[in-house]
């Protein structure tokens, strides 16, 4: 795949494999590129709050539409803009 063929390959995952995590490493990395990807005005005005707990990914999930994926995902990110 070149570059555009990944850019227009659009896919949302609704099922995950509970068994399976994404590794810490790997999972930084992914929290950095976020971090470092620029807005459209250079300001990047967003937070990301990574949620673990449980009983808070419940809530969420309850404010969510019931999407299965809020509490079945490895790691679950909120993006806040500011």
């Amino acid at each position: 795949m070149n570059y555009l063929e990944i850019l227009k390959f659009r896919h949302a995952c609704k099922i995950f494999d509970e068994s399976k995590k994404i590794g810490a490493g790997e999972f930084d990395f992914i929290l950095e590129a976020g971090r470092l990807s620029p807005s459209s005005t250079g300001l990047e005005q967003w937070d990301f709050l990574v949620v673990q707990n449980k009983e808070l990914r419940e809530k969420i999930k309850a404010v969510s539409w019931n999407q299965a994926q809020i509490t079945s995902c490895s790691h679950l990110v909120v993006i806040l803009a500011k």
